[in-house]
């Protein structure tokens, strides 16, 4: 499927998954259908990190602020209904710093209530924590001397219950028995791109490209057919007109981002990188990432479909597992005929995994088929390494990094069920999504129900 705007302008429910490269399933069970994130309650998901700290503990048992070393504060983060990128942003504004100086572990999804850890400049945060509104509440743990970054975290623990569905017991648990057996494809998940409008790896490539008026003009009025209707026509009538002071009055005042680069752009005509740049540097470097998670997912859903996931071939790199089942990229081996029966072996005792880049201008490219796959899905997408280093826009290059193909060390467990809901708690190394096991148990038809859209025919669910 083409990636460009007119594309998106076209998109339907039976298009979307193909639209950010996930195709194909591990498991071979009906799936019980249903609805997750109806409300933030059904979703709830915190970090444990390599040192054992449990952020949903620290903050429910948290006490008081203890003082102590280094130049920065630790601190338990609840959120509920937003995104971490922009939870960092209301509390750096907050306490009157750069976002940048906010650390943390990964992004946790908006349409949850999450727990997780942060770091802040010391003594910017008062002893008594940050509330702001029903939405953000932090607490002050205790100085530090290390910021927070993705190495940081061990796992993610999610509860997450599944509404409306077709709940049969044993068929969950034979899934979860084939999935153990032949791997999780490791896909980035719907919410990396959109689901209602998937525009990330379409500003992205634009972006890389050099073309940042245009990025910035997708990123304001590229419209999707399956978002709400008040947005698509604000984007429309702006596609049209391109009148940004009259369309300041009218676009919603939920689409923060995009009003801010208006904003922008009225004082600063034709400055579009700085337009850009009114964007967090996360989301700036999300965009350029999301091209890169598209060609992986394109490569997966091809390797997926030949049956190889667990399947490693000369030339194909292999990650060892720590002891937690946290992949440890820095380590990866080649596999070269002289060790290929070890790798098998360690694959199957799960100490190994095998990867893939996740594309940028420092990945080499595995001389093995799979990596062929990748090369193929990088041709299609019209992309070459090279792009990956942004010179219109440095701060959003991506170096690449590798991804194992399969999800490593998860684990799964039935709290508690009815004849149409599901209560699952999950376990899952960094970078994995949650989503990406409930869509093997849940095969809905309709991935709208990944983010609480409950249609009026419930039937459309199963």
């Amino acid at each position: 499927m083409n990636l460009s705007t007119d594309s998106l302008s076209r998109l339907d429910k039976s298009m979307v998954e193909e639209f950010i490269g996930i195709r194909g399933y591990a498991s071979s069970i009906i799936g019980v259908g249903g609805v997750i994130k109806e409300k933030p309650d059904d979703f709830k998901t915190w970090e444990i990190l390599v040192n054992g700290l449990d952020a949903r503990k620290a903050y429910e048992e948290w006490r008081e602020y203890r003082a102590g070393y280094g130049d920065l504060t630790l601190c338990a983060l609840k959120k509920i209904g937003i995104d971490t990128i922009r939870a960092s942003s209301i509390i750096s504004r907050a306490l009157g710093v750069k976002p940048k100086m906010i650390g943390f572990c990964g992004i946790k999804d908006k349409m949850s209530i999450s727990w997780q850890f942060i770091t802040t400049p010391r003594g910017a945060m008062s002893p008594n924590g940050l509330k702001i509104d029903e939405i953000v509440d932090v607490k002050p743990i205790e100085d530090t001397g290390s910021k927070l970054t993705s190495r940081s975290l061990l796992k993610n623990i999610f509860e997450i219950r599944i509404r409306h569905a077709r709940v049969d017991v044993d068929e969950v648990k034979r899934c979860v028995g084939e999935l153990k057996a032949r791997g999780v494809p490791n896909f980035y998940g719907h919410q990396r791109f959109g689901i209602t409008r998937p525009i990330t790896a379409i500003v992205g490539k634009l972006i890389m490209e050099g073309r940042l008026e245009e990025a910035v003009k997708a990123f304001l009025s590229a419209y999707s057919p399956l978002e709400g209707e008040e947005n698509r026509l604000a984007r429309m009538n702006l596609r049209k007109s391109w009148d940004l002071e009259d369309s300041l009055k009218t676009f919603p005042k939920s689409l923060k981002y995009e009003r801010e680069i208006m904003k922008y752009l009225v004082e600063k005509p034709g400055d579009y990188a700085g337009a850009l740049r009114t964007l967090p540097l996360r989301l700036r470097r999300l965009m350029v990432e999301s091209v890169a998670a598209l060609a992986f997912n394109k490569a997966l859903s091809r390797i997926l479909a030949e049956g190889k996931l667990m399947e490693p071939e000369l030339g194909d790199y292999v990650i060892p597992l720590s002891l937690g089942g946290r992949p440890e990229k820095d380590r990866y081996v080649q596999v070269r005929m002289e060790n290929l029966e070890t790798v098998k072996r360690l694959l199957k005792m799960r100490r190994l995994v095998i990867a893939l880049p996740v594309p940028g201008y420092l990945s080499n490219i595995p001389r093995s088929w799979k990596g062929e796959v990748l090369r193929e899905a990088l041709e299609e997408l019209g992309i070459e390494l090279n792009m990956f280093r942004v010179r219109s826009l440095p701060e959003a290059s991506t170096r690449g990094t590798l991804r194992p193909i399969t999800i490593p060390r998860w684990d799964i467990r039935i709290l508690s069920h009815t004849e149409d809901e599901l209560l699952l708690k999950l376990s899952l190394p960094p970078g994995s999504y949650a989503t990406i096991i409930l869509r093997e148990i849940m095969k809905s038809p309709d991935p709208l129900a990944y983010i609480g859209k409950v249609p009026d025919n419930l039937e459309e669910l199963r």
